[in-house]
């Protein structure tokens, strides 16, 4: 091969390129958790029903001693 010629190395993927690096690989792996385990979490937030106003009222009057 002569100094004039180029050496030509071959194209890589660009999925093989993401596979091959663990620290992305790791990062995604948490990440991907910890969304949808966020996700998840307000989902049941939200589908919790409103505590009963008369419940609440009755449950301040005996804190407060039955006033």
């Amino acid at each position: 091969m002569s100094a004039t010629q180029e050496q030509e190395f071959p194209k890589i993927p660009l999925f093989r390129l993401l596979l091959d690096d663990v620290l992305l690989l790791l990062f995604l792996g948490v990440a991907i958790y910890a969304v949808s385990y966020l996700l998840w979490g307000v989902m049941e937030i939200a589908s919790v029903a409103p505590f009963p106003e008369e419940l609440k009222a009755q449950i301040v009057q005996q804190a407060g001693g039955g006033q």
